[in-house]
């Protein structure tokens, strides 16, 4: 039985549970490990007064509460002289015996952080084989050039006696998330959970089948192009999800969603392995300190040897499976069936009840701008995701380059609230302008909003200035999308092929909306085209495009634009010629027409004459002339060209002052060779 199992069987919590163990002297790694017969007996003594104790506390007096809280001090009291006696009760699995883990060197202290085994080893005091032998017990097999986690250096220090020494960023970090802010009262809120992964592994196909919408099907070809925010309700409590998009184009959309959020799940299909986007989703996580619960998706169709290479391919970015004796969650799961989801959010929860996550109410609002975009009827609005205080409608606030005053708010349900606590996404109406995603978000005074009011300079366009940034033999285009987040997907990914061609783009305007009038008359005078992300062309600008001749190429999927623009960027690269001998002649005989001309009687002796090539002529070393062949015929008919071994006769613009015996030599321009 693991401790999280034996929680849910005592109705507690595994975070409790262990604080229990670690005062009886246990030591436990986390809810997920098993629980030895030594621990549960332990703790079935534990809990049995637990209930009782509270049930006549709660009938009793005041004065009668304060003696039994006495009694119960001096018990622990007793329990923490008597603990030492007790370490023949440690669980077997795990042994402690100080005797044989003595360090070697006196006052000895380890900074604790990720290293080799072989440098743990030196800074415990203790031969390699020794910390070897010590780690098979727990189930770890290590090397000695293997990097082992903090978690475990902290561990080894403590089972040798070691002071283990916390790094001072450490201990930074630690004292940040206890202190309250502002002097506020930090309370519970909803864990954000992130869901990453590759292309096509089923992250919005999860979300579907948990949130009951039908999300896959409103996304073109099955690729979620957003990031979205999500409240769900469960069993076991809320959950927010942010979904974030899979495709490779989305990289800084994903680094923002991680930002926001509290764990993330890292979906792997198990037909598909580790792909690049998923080691780009672990070194996120990683960055941003997150601790990874990993959902193997697809089981429904692979097979048991496919699900362990995905755990293999996991601890090769060091992240082991805690069924191979480390601490990451796997999930196996059927997004598509919903298998094995109910166990997923349950580990989900688990994991957030450890981490104890706490925001402070009583602050002024402040988070992140997780999407933007305009939407009819309500201009610019963004998704908001608080991370500490409650927005309000009517709050004013500055959010990046942007401000205004919330005029409503909507949940992630469609409902209008007019207070949205942390941690709990709301799409926003009442910014001046677009605010891009990534932006932090704060609430201020009335005072506050009319300063950043009156700084705020509307920059206006110079289509000079732009069309100078350009470089030259650029192809000018205009980018239109429907939402910010989209848009600077798009740029992103443009600046990426542009790498790769000769002709580059020069992004002469990129906005957020539909294509109107406007964009049309600015393709016109700089020579642009206009692409569209999720937008449509406005009637009136359709029609003006058409007068104009500017061309409006619209797209739902954004690879499909990105290999448009880069067929058009490569149909419009200049083919580089040079001019190239292509063949060799002697003059035989010379015929003098009336109204023709001169003509040379030839016969090719080495490669080919062309019509289209150029004719230079040689008396012995002296080149006597050269011009542009006119006619080129073989027997009295005008070919294109004529091979080695045949004869013809040829009239060249510039020169008539053939002799017999004459070289001559035929010149091609041709593509260059590569």
């Amino acid at each position: 039985m693991r401790i999280y199992e034996y929680a849910k069987e005592k109705n507690t919590t595994s975070k409790e549970l262990l604080a229990i163990l670690s005062d009886g002297g246990f030591e436990f790694s986390s809810h997920m490990a098993v629980l030895t017969p030594e621990g549960k007996a332990f703790l079935d003594k534990k809990l049995v007064k637990k209930p009782r104790a509270a049930k006549k506390t709660v009938s009793k007096p005041d004065q009668e509460q304060k003696k039994k809280m006495q009694k119960s001090q001096q018990k622990e009291k007793l329990q923490k002289k008597e603990r030492p006696a007790r370490k023949i009760e440690e669980p077997k699995a795990f042994p402690e015996r100080r005797e044989e883990g003595k360090s070697l060197q006196k006052n000895a202290k380890l900074a604790v952080r990720a290293m080799s085994l072989s440098s743990a080893a030196e800074g415990l005091g203790q031969p390699a084989t020794a910390v070897i032998l010590t780690l098979l017990k727990w189930g770890v097999v290590a090397t000695l050039n293997q990097i082992l986690a903090e978690d475990v250096v902290l561990r080894l220090a403590k089972h040798y006696g070691v002071e283990a020494e916390v790094p001072v960023e450490e201990k930074k970090k630690e004292f940040e998330k206890k202190t309250l802010l502002e002097g506020g009262v930090l309370q519970g809120r909803f864990p954000v959970v992130v869901v990453m992964g590759h292309v096509d592994h089923g992250k919005t196909t999860l979300l579907d089948f948990i949130r009951k919408a039908r999300v896959a099907a409103k996304e073109k070809g099955g690729i979620t192009q957003h990031l979205g925010a999500y409240e769900v309700e469960i069993p076991q409590g809320g959950l927010v999800f942010l979904d974030t998009p899979g495709h490779e184009a989305f990289s800084k959309i994903r680094l923002r969603g991680a930002r926001a959020a509290d764990i993330v799940v890292l979906v792997i299909a198990a037909d598909d392995g580790i792909m690049p986007q998923t080691v780009e989703a672990i070194n996120h996580a990683k960055n941003m300190e997150l601790p990874i619960v990993v959902a193997i998706n697809k089981t429904d169709k692979a097979t048991p040897a496919q699900i362990e290479a995905v755990k293999h391919g996991l601890s090769q970015h060091n992240l082991l499976p805690e069924d191979w004796g480390g601490e990451i969650i796997c999930a196996p799961i059927s997004a598509k069936e919903g298998k094995g989801v109910d166990h997923l959010l349950e580990m989900i929860v688990l994991q957030s009840q450890l981490m104890d996550l706490k925001a402070d109410k009583d602050v002024s609002a402040r988070g992140y701008v997780l999407e933007s975009k305009l939407e009819k009827g309500r201009g610019p609005v963004a998704t908001l995701i608080c991370q500490h205080g409650m927005a309000k409608v009517g709050d004013f606030f500055v959010c990046g380059n942007t401000f205004g005053k919330i005029n409503s708010m909507i949940n992630s349900h469609g409902k209008r609230v007019s207070i949205a606590e942390p941690s709990i996404p709301v799409k926003v109406a009442g910014f001046n302008s677009l605010p891009e995603a990534g932006d932090f978000f704060e609430v201020v005074s009335q005072q506050e909003y009319r300063k950043a009011r009156l700084g705020k300079r509307e920059k206006k366009l110079d289509i000079q200035k732009v069309l100078a940034t350009g470089v030259k033999g650029d192809i000018n285009i205009i980018v239109k999308a429907d939402s910010d987040s989209s848009r600077e997907a798009l740029l992103g990914g443009l600046e990426k092929i542009a790498k790769k061609l000769d002709k580059g783009f020069n992004v002469v305007h990129s906005a957020v909306g539909d294509i109107n009038e406007s964009d049309v008359d600015l393709a016109a005078i700089s020579g642009s085209q206009i692409v569209g992300l999720h937008v449509k062309a406005e009637s009136k600008a359709a029609s003006l495009a058409q007068g104009h001749s500017v061309t409006i190429k619209l797209f739902n999927i954004i690879y499909k634009l990105l290999e448009y623009l880069q067929e058009f960027s490569e149909s419009k690269k200049e083919i580089k010629k040079e001019v190239k001998r292509i063949g060799e002649a002697v003059v035989l005989r010379v015929f003098k027409i009336k109204n023709v001309g001169v003509i040379a009687g030839c016969i090719v002796k080495d490669g080919r004459f062309s019509k289209d090539g150029t004719i230079v002529a040689w008396r012995g070393k002296t080149k006597v002339g050269e011009g542009k062949i006119i006619s080129l015929q073989r027997e009295k008919k005008t070919v294109k060209e004529v091979h080695a071994g045949f004869e013809c006769g040829f009239i060249i613009d510039g020169f008539n002052d053939w002799e017999v015996d004459d070289r001559v030599e035929c010149f091609l321009e041709v593509a260059e060779e590569k």
